[in-house]
Formats: structure tokens, C-alpha cells, sequence
């Protein structure tokens, strides 16, 4: 079963897994960046290996939700996974189910703070940084100039939602 890891961007996820990871994943409890690998993004490379073009990127992620958490759960173990992706459905699919998830812990930041974080981390000004966050469409995805792969693509819509 899985256990959420889900916040806004910029909100603290990264952070709450180096706690997670020095926890579970350490003999000693001391951190390392290697043990963040043990909670995957969710809809990584690493879980979807379907090549995904820019005209139905949406379509083919939000299909693949249900049966890649299938995939993961046949082992029948817990499973820490981040994600910004907001509890949404696209196209009549739901991000998740309750036959696959366990628990969700929903780390909610400031959304002043946010902003701010936002403005340095994507080198936005402020008003820029206040309009993504006020955006109810607003995906993200790697960029890069010819897009071969959108398979972390995350619907994470607005601070608000």
C-alpha cells in the first residue's frame, strides 16, 4: 500500500523525506542524500516507461494513475511515494483509490512563503511566482527543447486547491 508524501511545490516534501529516509532507511538515522531514492516521485521515469508526446501527455499520464499504483502494491508492502500531483481526476481518472492508498501525509506550507520559494528556486518575480500559484491549470513537468518524454508530468493546479 502506499503512503503519500504530497505537498505543493516548494512546501517542505523534500525535506519531510530526508526525515522519512533517515528513519526507515538508515541503520543509524543519520541522513544521506543516496536514501532519498528509497521515496521515489511518483509518475518518475523510474515507474512509467511509456513514451509520451506533447498532444496527449495528459490523456496517457492520468490513464496509467490506478494501474502503475497497481504495479506497485503487488508486493503487498508499504511504499513511501512523493508527489505535488493534486487529489484530482483528468478525463475520469483519479489520481489514487482507496484500494491503493494507505495514508497521505499533506504537508501544507505558508503560501507566502511559497512564493518566495517558488521566486528563487524558478527564478520568478514575485508577481510571477503569486500568479502560479493562483493558477487552478498549472502543471510541471522537465522542460527541455524537444520534449521526448513527459513522464513526470504533475497536475498540480492551484495553492489553493
Amino acid at each position: 500500500m502506499i503512503i503519500w508524501i504530497a505537498s505543493y511545490p516548494k512546501s517542505g516534501n523534500t525535506w519531510l523525506r530526508s526525515l522519512l529516509s533517515s528513519y526507515f532507511f538508515s541503520k543509524d538515522g543519520i541522513f544521506s542524500f543516496k536514501q532519498l531514492e528509497n521515496i521515489k516521485q511518483f509518475s518518475s521515469r523510474s515507474l512509467i516507461s511509456t513514451e509520451i508526446n506533447q498532444l496527449n501527455y495528459q490523456s496517457v499520464v492520468s490513464k496509467n494513475w490506478i494501474p502503475m499504483q497497481e504495479i506497485i502494491n503487488k508486493d503487498k508492502k508499504i511504499h513511501f511515494l512523493k508527489t505535488h500531483n493534486a487529489i484530482c481526476s483528468i478525463n475520469g481518472n483519479p489520481f489514487t483509490n482507496k484500494k491503493n492508498t494507505i495514508a497521505c501525509i499533506y504537508i501544507v506550507r505558508d503560501p507566502r512563503n511559497v512564493i518566495t520559494s517558488l521566486s528563487n528556486h524558478y527564478n520568478l518575480k514575485i508577481d510571477e511566482s503569486l500568479d502560479f500559484i493562483k493558477s487552478d491549470r498549472k502543471i510541471i513537468f522537465p522542460y527541455k527543447k524537444k520534449i521526448k518524454n513527459l513522464n513526470e508530468f504533475n497536475f498540480i493546479s492551484s495553492w489553493a486547491n
